[in-house]
């Protein structure tokens, strides 16, 4: 077993104890990590560590706790703004996390009166430098200049598009560039409610299309209408959060998916967006979210009967973007690309942990987390390994690709099992025509698919050197291959005439004449005994080995990795357990059928039938390593091509065996096939009995010495 990734563990080891990273994770209580192309669990350098954690005490806020906090957000000014919802407050903290100003009260222009806030749960800063609050039990969108002076009130929108009995009751809320206003609404299934400038109804938007499965469909033609409207409805996704983007872009969070339906797309790596926790929504709607990742960005991969529920989402600009999963209590960060650059946090009381976390926001390098069960914010501080992965994104954003690279190694040197920093290197060596190198770390990021761009770049250079001597290679390989048909050829003609025991070599090499001559071929290797038990049985270990050689010496494009592990026990139910199945179930099934072939015609016959495999998998497999992606349906011909071609010798030798015509032949082959699957699955059957048997026993023998 070869592996690509024994050195870089080596080196990450050995980077711990130099640098004192193992010691750095007691700081914390928690670990840092990222999950690899494999799917694998991978500590990694932490990229926020808890600077503060404050409660209201520490905010020198007197007129009592927060109670039920529900949204954060920053503002241009640096001052944080609170949604107190308990409170029915907003609290504004000035840049030493120190109460600035708390906003409870404010005057109606319209009519001189006082008013307050019901609930303010969902805040926005937009980019006009207004707070906008979703003033949740109010049903209404109240608008503030960050000192608390009313800008104006956004009451419920009035349309005849919303259905009967729509409750308006707004928790989260955006501002795009021109002024358009996208708001969430407690359970509300029809997408995220957009309204203009003026706060006039739009339309509802994002909203993910629902197909009715074909039961579904038959089951709606049979029921009552009364059975119907009791029935379970298919509905599109609820949505719990959103923020916009410097674009207008809006990113969305959703916690009410089918926990195994999101599940299975995260594990599949499903890049739709159909079940999709977190989505990108531009201003038609559309999902235009990246998922190039290993994993789409949807949570944690070990579900453990839990998938990750994503609450909340902040931007930290250059495209990074960090969500709050409200089942485990962590926050994932990706990059614009989908690309997990790490996971942190967890459930407790300690410093840097959470009970309930309700919001996140970035604030320049910091990030804070609101927690609304213990009413604290958490202050984190982006750590030097944190600050590396930033900057090498940003200069990767502005194009800076020479200095990017540098960034990228400081990453590598922190942590030499993130995959992401290998295909930033790889990427600066692309655009710098260093496709060698770029291929040796997109390998080691696990980018196959670059990888292959790189491989298709570096192998023009290598044709461009050696296109002279292609010519004269393919001239002497097919010389070769003629040389060797005609040999055969000659060995097989020799044998007409040769009298007594042939040899294993004039054997195995009529395999060949069978190849190309079936009929004749089948009724002398019955008639004339010009084939044997063990050549067909060298001939079935050659195809267990070609599937062997397939996996250890098949490119890329066939086994996009370098752990080539050799499962012997695949090979067999693969290969030798079908193989055996067919033999004894058609030979069972012909000798009730006045069929003609014992069971070593029947298994010689089909053994020889299978050389097409050999002869052409073996090459195709050489070949491979010279494709690209895009090439890859050479290959998929060729090995259409050695499996049709085996199964048509099959056939044709199993009916010259058995002296059948080939309708016949053709219905007692349906027949044998469905036998297999019947002693296949007797034979599951006898071993679970036996199994079960032999437990029983172990168990009685236990009980009497135990007695005893």
């Amino acid at each position: 077993m070869v592996g690509k990734k024994w050195p870089i563990v080596v080196a990450a080891i050995l980077t711990l104890l130099g640098t004192g990273y193992g010691s750095a994770f007691g700081m914390v209580p928690y670990e840092t990590y990222v999950y690899d192309y494999e799917g694998e669990y991978a500590v990694s350098p932490d990229a926020y560590v808890p600077d503060r954690v404050l409660d209201a005490r520490d905010m020198g806020i007197d007129s009592g706790n927060l109670q039920q906090p529900a949204d954060l957000v920053a503002g241009e000014d640096g001052d944080i703004y609170i949604a107190d919802t308990g409170n029915n407050r907003i609290v504004v903290l000035d840049g030493r996390f120190r109460l600035r100003r708390e906003i409870a009260r404010f005057v109606r222009a319209d009519t001189g009166e006082t008013d307050g806030f019901n609930s303010p749960a969902g805040l926005f800063f937009s980019g006009e430098g207004l707070l906008y609050v979703a003033d949740s039990k109010n049903a209404r969108i109240v608008v503030l200049r960050p000192d608390g002076e009313l800008v104006r009130i956004l009451e419920a929108p009035d349309s005849d598009v919303l259905p009967a009995g729509f409750v308006y009751e707004p928790t989260a809320l955006g501002v795009d560039p021109a002024g358009r206003i996208y708001v969430i609404s407690k359970s509300t299934n029809m997408g995220v409610i957009a309204l203009n400038a003026d706060g006039q109804f739009d339309g509802f938007v994002g909203a993910e299309k629902v197909a009715p499965k074909v039961l579904d469909l038959f089951w709606r033609l049979i029921t009552t209408k009364e059975q119907k409207l009791r029935s379970a409805k298919n509905v599109p996704t609820e949505y719990n959060n959103i923020t916009i983007d410097e674009i207008g872009f809006a990113y969305v969070t959703s916690s009410a998916i089918d926990a195994r339906n999101q599940y299975n797309a995260l594990r599949n790596r499903d890049k739709s967006s159909q079940y999709a926790p977190v989505k990108r929504l531009n201003n038609m709607g559309v999902d235009v979210l990246k998922r190039e990742g290993a994993f789409p960005p949807a949570g944690d991969l070990v579900s453990s009967g839990r998938v990750s529920r994503f609450i909340d989402v902040a931007l930290a600009g250059h495209g990074i973007y960090s969500t709050l999963d409200s089942t485990r209590q962590k926050i994932f960060t990706y990059d614009e690309d989908g690309n997990l650059l790490y996971v942190f946090g967890g459930y407790g009381s300690q410093k840097g942990v959470f009970r309930s976390a309700s919001a996140l926001a970035y604030r320049g390098g910091s990030l804070l987390v609101l927690d609304r069960d213990t009413a604290k914010l958490t202050v984190f501080r982006r750590t030097e390994y944190g600050d590396n992965i930033a900057e090498a994104i940003r200069l990767r954003k502005e194009r800076k690709y020479n200095e990017s690279i540098e960034a990228w190694r400081k990453v590598l040197k922190q942590n030499p099992n993130f995959e992401m920093a290998y295909a930033g290197v790889a990427q600066s060596n692309m655009r710098q025509g260093e496709y060698r190198e770029a291929m040796k770390h997109y390998k080691l990021a696990s980018d196959w698919e670059n990888y292959f761009k790189a491989f298709a770049e570096y192998r023009k250079e290598v044709v461009g050197r050696i296109i002279l001597l292609i010519p004269f290679a393919a001239v002497l390989a097919i010389w070769l291959a003629v040389r060797f048909f005609r040999y055969a050829a000659r060995v097989n003609a020799s044998g007409w005439r040769k009298s007594g025991r042939r040899t294993l070599w004039e054997e195995l090499l009529y395999a060949f004449h069978v190849m190309v001559h079936p009929f004749d071929g089948f009724w002398d290797l019955k008639h004339e005994r010009r084939g044997s038990v063990r050549a067909a049985v060298l001939i079935v270990l050659a195809v267990m080995g070609a599937d062997i050689f397939r996996t250890l010496a098949g490119g890329y494009v066939l086994n996009p990795t370098d752990w080539r592990a050799v499962e012997l026990a695949d090979t067999v139910l693969t290969v030798l357990v079908p193989f055996v199945l067919w033999c004894c179930a058609n030979w069972g099934l012909t000798t009730l059928m006045d069929g003609e072939g014992s069971l070593k015609d029947i298994f010689v016959a089909s053994a020889y039938s299978l050389m097409p495999i050999v002869v052409i998998s073996v090459p195709a497999t050489v070949f491979s390593n010279a494709l690209v992606q895009q090439e890859a349906q050479f290959l998929a011909f060729f090995s259409a091509l050695a499996y049709g071609w085996a199964l048509l010798l099959i056939f044709v030798g199993v009916m010259v065996t058995n002296d059948y015509t080939p309708f016949k032949n053709l219905y007692t082959s349906v027949i044998s096939v469905v036998g297999m699957g019947f002693i296949a699955f007797l034979s599951v059957l006898f071993m679970n009995i036996m199994q079960r048997m032999n437990a029983f026993i172990a168990t009685v023998i236990q009980e009497i010495t135990f007695r005893l």
